[in-house]
């Protein structure tokens, strides 16, 4: 029911039935969002409308078959209602009747009730009627009281004697919407909660290898709404100080087309995405690394549901691939020594000890400048002029940096063997398999 009353029908109605002489009062109802749990204030008996209350004591008696009555005028004239009638008329019935005895009830000026409103809004959430309709049906409920009570009074020539209740009749609809709308909302709140926790629990037992039936994964990531036809990937973004990916992240990987579903695992947070296509992929890696605070691995492509368990392993070795502390996304399978590095962490970290041995006895500050120098070099493509550029440095003081390491180490970047071994356990070092110390 809504947190007003059709205040232009009610007036209507009274003037049918008042002098000319004798205005109705009127009254201006609060937000339907104001507070449900506040006590109203009712105003002191008034002798001229006992006849009034007499009245109301009469629906009271009636209040069954009144409440079959609304509740067909509700689902007769609210679709959100309507939509639901199949499976839900008799529960909305049940509402309606304890709310119009609730209603009622006030009008007599007995102490105002609120838990009918608060259950009516707590159904209405959970039988997915859109809180718009639940407000309308409070309004069609107040209209429904009026039209009750003019006509009994009618009939008795007491029509005048209304007045004394329109203000009050007014503002019970009003705080029966408030505490219905405040209710509903903490129900979908809840229901949110609910449902986020169960599809998490769901993603975890695909991802975990809990779930081993082909059928049953599959029906994960139908539940999911993942089953778009698009492969699948895995995500992993390790948390450390920050979380890995904003929590908008699924929003704005939907503005690219693609479907995700979240939850924290093992240390990281984790998402199983629906790329809209097969070349897809790359676009989807961008936004990620644009997003990333953090390391961020991303598996392979693949379909079969029941292969998301190998491709979140897949997401977590790629993740390794970007050097300790970086931010960004990386591909399983972009760099292949970076893989190797990163899949088998104890012999990267043996063989960047092996190499760089005899780096180990220099003062720290030229050991980093030494690695500085070699990683800029690779990454410069062996330019060592441009390698001098970034570092901001003679292109002769790169050569010498570099001389120096091979001096070390007895592995040259001169020569193809020895570079390849550099490169290798220098990739050890950046990513966390070793510290080169």
């Amino acid at each position: 029911m809504a947190s007003t009353m059709d205040e232009s029908a009610i007036s209507a109605s009274a003037a049918r039935a008042r002098p000319a002489a004798r205005p109705m009062p009127t009254s201006t109802p609060t937000s339907a969002s104001a507070s449900a749990s506040r006590t109203p204030s009712r105003p002191a008996a008034r002798p001229a409308a006992k006849s009034a209350v007499g009245l109301v004591a009469r629906l009271l008696g009636d209040v069954d078959p009144l409440a079959d009555q609304l509740t067909d005028q509700i689902f007769e004239a609210e679709r959100g209602y309507a939509e639901h009638e199949r499976d839900s008329h008799e529960r909305v019935r049940v509402v309606v009747r304890d709310n119009l005895r609730t209603l009622l009830m006030a009008l007599q000026e007995n102490p105002v009730a609120l838990d009918a409103a608060r259950e009516a809004g707590r159904i209405k959430a959970e039988l997915g009627i859109p809180l718009p309709a639940l407000l309308h049906a409070y309004r069609l409920g107040g209209r429904f009281i009026w039209d009750r009570l003019l006509a009994a009074a009618t009939d008795e020539g007491a029509a005048t004697e209304l007045l004394y209740l329109a203000s009050d009749i007014w503002q019970i609809i009003d705080e029966h919407s408030s505490a219905a709308a405040d209710s509903y909302r903490t129900t979908v709140e809840e229901q949110a909660h609910r449902d986020t926790a169960a599809r998490a629990a769901m993603l975890t037992t695909l991802l975990d290898g809990t779930v081993t039936s082909a059928p049953r994964a599959a029906e994960i990531v139908r539940v999911l709404r993942l089953d778009r036809g698009g492969p699948l990937v895995v995500v992993n973004a390790e948390i450390e100080q920050d979380d890995g990916l904003p929590p908008g992240t699924a929003t704005k990987l939907r503005t690219i087309g693609v479907a995700s579903e979240w939850t924290r695992l093992a240390g990281a947070t984790v998402g199983l995405l629906c790329l809209p296509g097969e070349r897809s992929l790359p676009s989807a890696v961008d936004m990620l690394s644009t997003l990333a605070a953090t390391r961020v691995g991303v598996s392979r492509p693949f379909r079969t549901p029941a292969d998301a368990t190998r491709a979140w392993r897949e997401a977590q070795v790629a993740a390794r691939c970007l050097p300790t502390g970086a931010q960004g996304a990386h591909a399983y399978g972009e760099a292949p020594v970076a893989l190797l590095v990163a899949s088998a962490p104890d012999a990267a970290a043996d063989m960047a000890h092996s190499v760089f041995a005899a780096l180990n006895g220099l003062p720290p500050s030229e050991h980093s400048t030494l690695l500085d120098t070699l990683d800029t070099w690779f990454s410069a493509g062996g330019s060592t002029s441009k390698a001098a550029e970034l570092l901001h440095c003679h292109r002769n003081t790169v050569l010498y940096r570099l001389n120096r390491i091979g001096e070390l180490t007895g592995r040259h970047t001169t020569d193809a063997v020895g570079s390849a071994e550099l490169y290798a356990a220098l990739r050890a070092v950046r990513q966390g398999a070793a510290t080169g110390d």
